[in-house]
């Protein structure tokens, strides 16, 4: 016997909510609010972009990360359970989530082009559009962290899980 509590190895959630203890993963999301922190930096710079339009070269640095590759380059103590911890996130968080960030990826993206655009074209209008789209990836960062903090996602219903899981 190993002294582990029974059933504890055949419930992989169990084991590891027993690590995360230490750590700002959520228990029950199994999610962590650092990996948003990608996204703090654009949400900044789209917000300074019209009175700073040197910041541009460090937008367009910003390259989309998953949540794993974030990790392994954080340098942080418990990134490979991070990683871990996603990989077993029950499944209506991590929808979720890979939901939220999807959008704030393309949202960024676009955001960039349209920047570039209206540095070029020196066009108040656009630099307004942009202002706009750094309120829109506040907002989603802060619909991100909610699901991180446990909350359900209000974009996942059982139908699209099943149907993203092949059930019926």
């Amino acid at each position: 016997m190993t002294g582990a509590a029974p059933g504890a190895a055949a419930d992989p959630h169990a084991r590891l909510r027993a690590k995360l203890a230490e750590t700002p993963i959520h228990p029950k999301s199994f999610l962590a609010t650092d990996y948003l922190n990608h996204f703090n930096e654009p949400a900044m710079l789209l917000e300074i972009l019209a009175d700073s339009p040197e910041c541009l070269e460090d937008l367009a640095a910003w390259k989309p990360l998953s949540y794993a590759d974030h990790f392994r380059a954080s340098g942080l103590s418990y990134a490979e359970l991070a990683i871990e911890a996603y990989r077993l996130s029950p499944t209506p968080f991590r929808i979720g989530f890979e939901l939220v960030v999807a959008e704030m990826n393309a949202l960024v993206a676009g955001a960039i082009k349209q920047a570039r655009d209206a540095i070029e074209k020196n066009d108040p209008e656009a630099f307004a559009a942009i202002a706009t789209d750094a309120q829109r990836l506040q907002e989603l960062v802060a619909e991100a962290g909610g699901i991180v903090q446990g909350e359900p996602s209000r974009r996942v219903t059982q139908a699209a899980i099943d149907a993203l899981m092949g059930q019926k």
